[in-house]
């Protein structure tokens, strides 16, 4: 069953957190919150859409998306393929 997020159906294992209105950080909840490899992503909104920075261990990937939805599931795909 998914959860919904601002109207954005999402994984409900995806805690979002939104640092401003314009960003969000994107965690596993099913990682103790002082376990980095919790930290999924970063996603920002700008002029031209979403900017999504994956956290993996190791290593930054960043990727677009055109809207939120795209931006969460790019998120949830990363957690399918870590």
């Amino acid at each position: 069953m998914l959860a919904m997020y601002e109207g954005v159906p999402v994984r409900p294992e995806l805690e979002i957190v939104a640092l401003s209105e314009r960003s969000w950080r994107v965690c596993d909840s099913r990682m103790p919150p002082t376990d980095a490899a919790g930290m999924l992503a970063y996603v920002e909104r700008d002029a031209d859409g979403f900017e999504v920075m994956l956290l993996r261990p190791g290593r930054v990937e960043t990727a677009r998306a055109d809207c939120l939805a795209e931006a969460l599931a790019l998120v949830g795909a990363r957690m399918q393929n870590p």
